[in-house]
């Protein structure tokens, strides 16, 4: 009876979940596949070489657990034909897509394929993206990975820098140029954990929403601005995810509980009606005794009563026995309740740990780059005659300009760029040096990385922003510009 009542509470639950209603997205997912890819916002569009991981699961509410389709969940790479060798799909074009909009496509194809009643849920996550490629005036010429974020000073010192050249301003610039492009990395990587800290804070502190440092509002270049608001909306996704997880469990323990306690509760009541029935059926058989002693009724008819009595008696014991179990299950969910809580303050408090460490490391390499790049200003500014700059400043030093070439669906065309323009992945740069007129002035001119640039951005602490689609929409707080982001 108990076991009944306990498998009737988890199929309650189990039902509650399982007859959610599902995203009607199935029209929608067909109609991803005809769109035109560059008409659909400003997020990243996937091209061939891209490297994805993709990830599905299943909330199997029979089991009261997330079930992971480990066949799928693998690191996948975009043929030259624009699609995806998936197992159980086939190919699946994903050339053109952001990663939501193939989400989805993979989610609803999963449900049709295999005639799913709910649709599973999918991930997809850019690993590597397709390369760029360096040319022109620089160290080593070639194919190398693309980073989001990335910029032309960055690509320029993955290929090592410029060319050597017998002028010592093109040496010093060479050597700005490579630590340059390391401190920007770091500088990246502190924001990233930066916010990631602040993500994993708000989780250990329950709160409803992420609060994110101040100084994540000053943008330091106006060519970060769209990186700090994308790291910034990423978090807030994951935060709302698995908040929504953690939510989903919680519920399903309380309300295994709450039948549990009614399930002892029915007991309880069950055995105050039999202890009645006892009663009764005592009193009853203390007057046949007395009937009996009297020669009023027969002995067949006593040891009726009493056998009758200790059947009570016994099925009381059962009942009994019953809700002692039940009280166990009880227990047992309470218990259950609290390593779930305790688990997860745990792992978020050793991320927690592992986060502040890699960002004091990251702090300290980031000090170190800036004061390589102060002793790079200092070697320069000491030799006369020779000044770093670029993009055609008329300086009387070489002059160096930046030139990307980036394939669009009508062909390739050629971008005039500076070592802020933002990067995207396929680009070619094409470096060129070149010698100013004799005469011009001198003198150096680079600037440190970090410091507050002319137009620097401030992002409005109170305004907000709508992130890039995801499963769990998220407020942002809002950093305007004027730059693009990769498709």
């Amino acid at each position: 009876m108990r076991v009944l009542a306990y498998s009737a509470s988890a199929a309650m639950i189990g039902l509650c979940l399982a007859t959610a209603p599902a995203p009607t997205f199935a029209s929608e997912a067909q109609k991803t596949e005809t769109t035109d890819a560059g008409a659909v916002g400003d997020a990243y569009r996937l091209g061939v070489s891209d490297k994805l991981r993709i990830q599905v699961f299943e909330w199997r509410p029979a089991r009261d657990e997330l079930f992971t389709w480990t066949a799928l969940n693998q690191v996948y790479s975009i043929d030259t034909a624009g699609t995806l060798s998936l197992p159980l799909l086939g190919q699946v074009k994903a050339a053109g897509y952001t990663t939501t909009e193939l989400a989805t496509l993979i989610s609803h194809k999963l449900a049709k394929r295999l005639n799913l009643g709910a649709v599973p849920h999918a991930t997809v996550e850019v690993t590597e993206f397709r390369p760029i490629f360096v040319t022109g005036h620089v160290e080593k010429s070639g194919e190398y990975p693309f980073a989001p974020g990335m910029t032309v000073l960055q690509g320029v010192s993955r290929g090592g820098g410029l060319a050597k050249a017998g002028a010592n301003g093109l040496r010093l610039e060479r050597e700005f140029l490579t630590v340059s492009g390391t401190y920007d990395q770091l500088l990246q990587e502190r924001e990233r954990l930066t916010v990631r800290k602040a993500r994993l804070e708000a989780e250990l502190a329950l709160a409803d929403r992420i609060a994110f440092p101040a100084e994540l509002r000053m943008t330091r270049r106006p060519y970060k601005v769209e990186f700090t608001a994308s790291l910034m909306a990423k978090e807030q996704s994951v935060f709302e995810l698995r908040r929504k997880a953690y939510e989903t469990q919680t519920t399903a323990l309380h309300q295994l509980q709450s039948f549990l306690e009614q399930e002892v509760d029915t007991l309880a009541k069950r055995l105050d009606a039999h202890q009645t029935q006892i009663d009764l059926m005592k009193s009853e058989l203390s007057g046949i005794e007395h009937l009996t002693d009297r020669g009023l009724a027969t002995q067949p008819r006593l040891l009726s009563m009493k056998r009758s009595l200790a059947q009570l008696e016994g099925d009381k014991l059962r009942m009994e026995s019953e809700r002692t179990r039940a009280r166990q299950e009880v227990s047992r969910v309470v218990l259950s309740k609290i390593e779930f809580d305790n688990k997860r303050a745990n792992d978020l408090t050793v991320e927690l740990q592992q986060t502040e460490t890699r960002l004091q490391q990251v702090s300290q390499e980031a000090s170190v780059s800036e004061q390589l790049l102060v002793e790079t200003r200092s070697q320069a500014a000491a030799s006369p005659g020779m000044r770093l700059v670029s993009n055609g400043a008329d300086t009387g030093g070489p002059e160096v300009s930046y030139t990307i070439a980036r394939q669009v669906r009508g062909g390739v065309i050629e971008i005039e760029a500076t070592e802020s323009t933002q990067l995207q992945p396929g680009d070619t740069i094409k470096v060129n040096i070149s010698a100013a007129p004799l005469g011009a002035g001198g003198g150096l001119e680079i600037g440190i990385p970090g410091g507050v640039p002319r137009g620097a951005r401030q992002i409005p602490a109170g305004t907000t922003a709508e992130p890039p689609k995801s499963p769990n929409r998220a407020s942002v707080e809002q950093i305007s510009t004027g730059s693009t982001v990769p498709r």
